[in-house]
């Protein structure tokens, strides 16, 4: 018995049992359908060249080549519609060139009533130049006498402290990384 005979054996025995599976699997019936005969053509040649180890298998081994097809198709950027824009979505791209968004003065005057209530002058100092004044870390080290490690430690600290005024005046851990992003504004 030939291969053509071993393909057509093993299409009339298994074909719509793995078409099945893989509609299933994939969701999409003519992708599917692409990747089985895909699979079905590769896993002939393979087994002609003596590449599957147990050809009584043959059925498990197209399907794992289907579903290894399945993962390549899906890698492709092209077969990614919802990774797609289109030409309506490029009104909702904010024009980097342009003015910053608002900051909400209110919202900042709170922040920086915050820092201030900061337990000690160091952490209100670091908290206010770092994030309100965004001066590089490089001169707060060197004002302060701050190693770039001890600086990392005192700001991390200070946001520990800061986190836990915002819970003691009734906000929740989102407001503070709002309060963050205020500072970051």
């Amino acid at each position: 018995m030939g291969d053509d005979a071993i393909s057509d054996e093993f299409v009339r025995r298994h074909y719509a049992g793995l078409q099945s599976l893989l509609r299933r699997k994939i969701g999409d019936p003519a992708i599917a359908a692409d990747l089985l005969n895909e699979a079905v053509a590769t896993a002939m040649s393979h087994s002609r060249d003596g590449r599957v180890e147990q050809p009584e298998r043959m059925a498990g081994y197209v399907y794992r080549v289907a579903l290894n097809l399945y993962r390549n198709h899906r890698r492709e950027f092209a077969n990614r519609p919802d990774l797609r824009a289109g030409p309506e979505d490029i009104h909702r791209i904010p024009d980097r060139d342009g003015e910053s968004e608002p900051v909400d003065l209110g919202l900042l005057q709170r922040v920086r009533t915050l820092i201030g209530e900061l337990p000690t002058p160091r952490d209100r100092e670091i908290v206010k130049r770092y994030y309100l004044d965004e001066e590089e870390k490089e001169s707060i080290c060197q004002a302060l006498e701050l190693s770039p490690l001890h600086f990392d430690r005192v700001i991390f600290r200070a946001r520990q402290r800061l986190r836990t005024l915002l819970e003691s005046k009734g906000y929740v851990k989102s407001d503070f990384f709002n309060v963050l992003l205020v500072c970051l504004a």
